[in-house]
């Protein structure tokens, strides 16, 4: 996949969640190894992190360091993501808890350094498509900066996961956009017989495709770093091409 003359900036792809804690990172980190893998030139971003620690004196997100990882480390990982709170709050609340706030304008902007050297940037919101990235800014808002994107929403696999779908969907078309894609991730492993039948259910009240549906994966203390990815075959559960049809739509 190359760039064209329609695309002055890299083919963009936004993963956002339907809450927190879905999986997002492991789907992006997943989707950029497979590219990175298949010789295409792929940027990864995560706009703004909170619950970040310091460490040795360097603020470190740790799924801006999967994504980082994931994409084989090309470029400085303060450009994966410029902006690191500790609380694990919101941002802008996280933000508030260090006397400071969120660069809204940076959330976008800081992309930038990204567009000449990936062919696809892989962008990663925080928490849920509405939840607030600085004020008066929501994830979906972001989205909408990113002119072109294709947004790809993750939701964990479980009991709730229809409703939590449905309303994403239909709320964010209310907003003007419109998601690509679902992804359903198992978070938990556990015997949830809503496991197999929410991808049937949700298929009967929307339109939006479900791409993959993910088995549980453990993973150890370093969570979803791209070692922990290594044993994971993202094309097992369903081919990359998937984006190349996404941006001739």
């Amino acid at each position: 996949m190359m760039l064209s003359p329609q695309h002055p900036t890299p083919l963009t792809l936004f993963f956002a969640g339907t809450d927190t804690d879905v999986g997002k990172t492991f789907v992006a980190c997943a989707v950029a190894r497979a590219l990175s893998r298949s010789g295409k030139r792929v940027g990864v971003y995560k706009p703004v992190a909170s619950g970040c620690r310091d460490e040795n004196g360097t603020r470190i997100a740790d799924d801006a360091t999967a994504l980082w990882q994931a994409a084989g480390c090309s470029v400085l990982i303060d450009q994966v993501c410029p902006q690191k709170f500790l609380a694990p709050l919101a941002p802008p609340a996280a933000a508030e808890a260090e006397g400071t706030c969120v660069d809204a304008a940076l959330l976008h902007r800081g992309a930038d350094a990204l567009h000449d050297q990936c062919d696809l940037l892989i962008v990663e919101g925080a928490g849920g498509l509405f939840s607030p990235l600085a004020d008066g800014v929501l994830n979906i808002d972001l989205v909408k900066q990113f002119v072109g994107a294709k947004v790809v929403i993750v939701a964990a696999n479980r009991l709730g996961a229809i409703h939590q779908t449905l309303a994403t969907i239909e709320a964010a078309r209310h907003r003007g956009v419109n998601p690509a894609g679902l992804i359903l991730n198992d978070i938990t492993g556990t015997s949830d017989s809503s496991i197999q039948t929410n991808a049937s259910q949700i298929r009967q009240f929307t339109d939006v495709p479900i791409l993959a549906e993910l088995p549980y994966r453990h993973f150890d203390s370093d969570g979803e770093s791209a070692g922990a990815l290594s044993s994971f075959n993202f094309d097992d559960f369903f081919s990359t091409k998937f984006i190349d049809a996404l941006f001739m739509q």
